[in-house]
C-alpha cells in the first residue's frame, strides 16, 4: 500500500512492427510512453545515435481523425435528434472488450458508405427545413395584406399611384382624419394588429408631395408588394408547398429513424478512432526511422512481468529487444510518473488523494492512512441506518447488473463501503429514516450531545497523533532527524503532556500523573522551540523561528474545533429526516397516505442528497487541512498511460 515502483521499459524492433507493438502496448493500458526528445541527461543517446533524426509530424491524421469523429458524433445526434421515435435502435452497450475485438469489428468502408448516406439524409432535411422556415416567414408577412384584393402595379399609371404600408395604432385615426378631406385619395384598412395597422392607399400623382409628407409626419412604413398575383393566390401556394414539405420531412423522419439500428455501428466506429488517435498522440515521443523503431516507457514493477509476457504472446518473443531497468535519481527527481497501489478495499479512495495531490515518488502514499478516519467520519456525519442500507442496496444493485465506466464504478464502491459505516452509525444513534426505534441508544442525539462532541474531537486528536507520526516517520526516512523531533515527536509529546495532565487533574485525580504529564509538555515544547536554534547558523534567528513554531499551537487548537463538525452534521441530518417525518405525519390518514407518501419520498431524497453530499465535502476537508497539512507535501505527476479513451467500452488486457 504505497506509490508503485516503476521501471523504465527500452523496446527495440523492425519498424515495419510498430504499428503493430503500438497497438499491443495500447492493449495492455499500463505502460506510459516516454518522450525521448526531452532535453535530459538520459537521453543524450538520440543525439548520439540519431543526431539528425526529427519525429515525423502526424497532425495532419490528427486532424482527419478529429474530423470524423466530429462527423460520427453529428451523425449520432442528428438521428437521435430526428430520427422518428417509433423505430427502435440502442446505443452500443458498455461491455468489455480488448483492444483487438473492439479494432477487428471495425469497417473503414462500411463507414464512410454510411456516414456518406446520413450526410445526405442530413443535408436534405436542413434544406426543407430552411425552406419551411422562409415559407413561414413569407406567410407570416403576407397574412397582414392577404384582404389586399388588387394588384398595386396594376393601378400605377402616368395619373394614379398605389401605396401600401404599416403605421402605428396610436396614430391611425389622425392619419386618417388628415387625409378625409381629400376626396381624390382613397385610404382602405386591410390589417390590425396589437400596435400596428396595414393599409393600402390610391392617389393622384398631383397628390405626391402631400403622401410624401404625410408619410413622413406619421413615420408609416412603406411596404412593396413583390408579387404578380393577390396575397390570397400566393397563400394558398405557399400553404400547399408547406404541406408537400411537411410530409417530405415525416417521410424523411422515418428513414432517419431506420438508421438507429446503426448508432451502434457508428459509437463502435468512434471508439475506434479514438483509441487511433490516441497511438498517434504519442508518435513524436519515440524513434522510427526506415529500419528500426525504438520506444521508451514507464511501468510499474508488479506489472513488468505481465507485459514481457503479453506482449510476447500478440507479436512475438523473438521479433523485439525488450529491457527494464531501474529510474536514475534524475528521472526521479525529474520525469517519473506515480501510480498508487492499494487494496480493492482502499483504490476507491485513491480518488480522495489524486483531488487533492499525488504523492512524490518516495512520499508516502496518503491513502490507507486516511481511509480508517474517512470511514467513520462519513458515517458519523451521515448516521442513518435507513440511509446507509439504501445506499448499500442501490450500489449493489447497480455494480452487479451494469457494466460502468472505471471512474463510475470506482465511485460507486467508495459509496458502497462507506454504506456500511453510515448503518453502524445509524444503529448506534437509533436513527432510521428518521424514525426511532424502541430500544435504548449507545449514544442519544438529543441527550448525549456533549459525549458526542467530545467522541468528535477525541477521533480528531487521533488522527492528528497519526498524521504526527507520519510526519516523523518520513523525516528519518530522509535521515533529518532533528526534524522529526520538531515536526512530529515534540508535538506528539505535547498531546501526550496534556492528556495525562487534564485525565490526571480531573478525572484520575492523581497528582503525580499530572505532573508527569505537565514535564512531557513542557520538554517538548523546549524541543521545538531549541531544534530551530541547533539548525541555525544564527542562534537568535534559531530561537525566534523555534517560537514562532511553537505559537502554531494556536492552530492546532483550530483543528481540533473543526472536528466538531462531525457531531453538528450527524445530528442536524438525523433532526431534519425526523422533522420531515413529523410534517407528515401531521397530516390526515387520507393525506398522509397519498400525497404523504411522495412528499416523504421527495424530502428525504433531497435530504440523502445533501448529507451525503455534506459528508463527502466535509470529510475531505479535514484530511486535506486537517490531517494532510502534518506530513504530506505530494506534487506528483499522474501516471499517463497509452490507452483507449473507453468512451463506449472498457478495454482490458485479455478477454474475459
Amino acid at each position: 500500500m504505497a506509490v508503485s515502483k516503476m521501471k523504465k521499459l527500452t523496446l527495440i524492433a523492425e519498424a515495419s512492427r510498430s504499428d503493430e507493438i503500438l497497438k499491443a502496448v495500447q492493449g495492455f493500458q499500463e505502460v506510459e510512453v516516454r518522450d525521448v526528445f526531452q532535453a535530459t541527461e538520459n537521453n543524450q543517446w538520440v543525439e548520439a545515435f540519431f543526431g539528425d533524426y526529427q519525429p515525423e509530424s502526424h497532425q495532419d491524421k490528427v486532424q482527419a481523425i478529429n474530423f470524423r469523429i466530429e462527423e460520427l458524433a453529428n451523425a449520432i445526434r442528428f438521428i437521435d435528434h430526428h430520427g422518428s421515435s417509433k423505430d427502435k435502435g440502442f446505443h452500443l452497450k458498455r461491455k468489455i472488450l480488448t483492444l483487438q475485438q473492439l479494432e477487428e469489428k471495425f469497417d473503414e468502408a462500411e463507414l464512410d458508405r454510411e456516414l456518406r448516406e446520413i450526410q445526405t439524409l442530413e443535408d436534405r432535411f436542413n434544406r426543407n427545413l430552411e425552406k419551411i422556415r422562409e415559407l413561414t416567414d413569407e406567410e407570416s408577412k403576407l397574412s397582414r395584406w392577404q384582404y389586399l384584393d388588387v394588384i398595386p402595379s396594376d393601378y400605377k399609371s402616368s395619373l394614379t399611384n398605389v401605396l401600401l404600408g404599416a403605421i402605428d395604432e396610436v396614430v391611425w385615426e389622425d392619419f386618417k382624419a388628415s387625409l378625409q378631406q381629400h376626396e381624390t385619395i382613397y385610404l382602405e384598412e386591410l390589417y390590425r394588429g396589437e400596435s400596428e395597422i396595414c393599409f393600402s392607399l390610391i392617389f393622384l400623382n398631383v397628390d405626391h408631395s402631400l403622401i410624401n409628407e404625410r408619410i413622413h409626419s406619421y413615420g408609416i412604413v412603406r411596404y412593396q408588394y413583390p408579387y404578380k398575383e393577390l396575397p390570397k393566390v400566393r397563400l394558398q401556394a405557399i400553404s400547399k408547398e408547406l404541406r408537400n414539405l411537411y410530409d417530405d420531412q415525416k417521410k424523411m423522419a422515418k428513414r432517419i429513424g431506420q438508421k438507429r439500428v446503426n448508432i451502434e455501428q457508428l459509437e463502435w466506429a468512434e471508439e475506434t478512432l479514438l483509441a487511433r488517435k490516441n497511438r498517434l498522440m504519442v508518435q513524436d515521443s519515440y524513434i522510427q526511422t526506415h529500419q528500426l523503431f525504438v520506444l521508451q516507457g514507464w511501468v510499474s514493477e508488479d506489472s513488468s512481468k505481465n507485459f514481457q509476457q503479453f506482449i510476447a504472446e500478440l507479436v512475438g518473443q523473438e521479433t523485439i529487444y525488450l529491457e527494464l531497468e531501474e529510474p536514475t535519481i534524475d528521472e526521479i527527481a525529474t520525469e517519473i510518473p506515480i501510480k498508487l497501489k492499494n487494496n480493492k478495499l482502499v483504490q476507491p479512495f485513491e480518488m480522495l488523494t489524486e483531488m487533492y495531490s499525488l504523492p512524490a515518488y518516495h512520499e508516502v502514499d496518503p491513502t490507507p492512512w486516511f481511509v480508517p478516519f474517512y470511514f467513520v467520519f462519513f458515517g458519523m456525519m451521515v448516521a442513518d441506518a435507513g440511509y446507509g442500507a439504501l445506499m448499500l442496496l442501490v450500489t449493489t444493485i447497480v455494480l452487479k447488473t451494469k457494466i460502468l465506466p472505471r471512474g463510475m464504478t470506482r465511485f460507486m464502491q467508495f459509496f458502497q463501503i462507506l454504506s456500511i459505516p453510515t448503518i453502524l452509525w445509524g444503529l448506534i444513534y437509533d436513527s432510521y429514516f428518521g424514525f426511532a426505534l424502541p430500544y435504548k441508544p449507545i449514544l442519544s442525539t438529543s441527550d448525549d450531545v456533549i459525549t458526542i462532541l467530545i467522541l468528535s474531537i477525541v477521533f480528531g486528536v487521533i488522527q492528528i497523533f497519526v498524521g504526527l507520526g507520519l510526519a516523523a516517520a518520513e523525516n528519518i526516512k530522509a535521515k533529518d532527524y532533528l526534524s522529526a523531533v520538531s515536526d512530529g515527536f515534540a508535538w506528539q509529546g505535547i498531546f501526550i503532556g496534556i492528556i495525562m495532565a487534564a485525565g490526571g487533574q480531573m478525572l484520575l485525580g492523581n497528582q503525580g500523573l499530572m505532573t508527569t504529564g505537565v514535564v512531557i509538555a513542557v520538554l517538548s515544547a523546549l524541543a521545538i522551540v531549541f531544534v530551530p536554534m541547533m539548525r541555525s547558523a544564527s542562534k537568535v534567528k534559531g530561537l525566534a523561528r523555534g517560537a514562532y513554531n511553537l505559537y502554531g499551537i494556536t492552530g492546532y487548537i483550530g483543528d481540533l474545533v473543526s472536528y466538531t463538525r462531525l457531531m453538528a452534521l450527524g445530528i442536524s441530518g438525523g433532526s431534519i429526516a425526523a422533522a420531515f417525518n413529523m410534517l407528515v405525519g401531521f397530516m390526515p390518514p387520507i393525506a398522509r397516505f397519498s400525497v404523504g407518501i411522495l412528499l416523504m419520498l421527495a424530502l428525504h431524497g433531497l435530504n440523502i442528497f445533501l448529507s451525503l453530499l455534506s459528508a463527502y465535502v466535509h470529510g475531505a476537508r479535514l484530511q486535506y487541512v486537517e490531517f494532510f497539512g502534518k506530513f504530506y507535501q505530494g506534487g506528483g505527476r499522474p501516471f499517463a498511460p497509452l490507452k483507449t479513451e473507453e468512451k463506449y467500452v472498457n478495454i482490458e488486457q485479455k478477454e474475459k
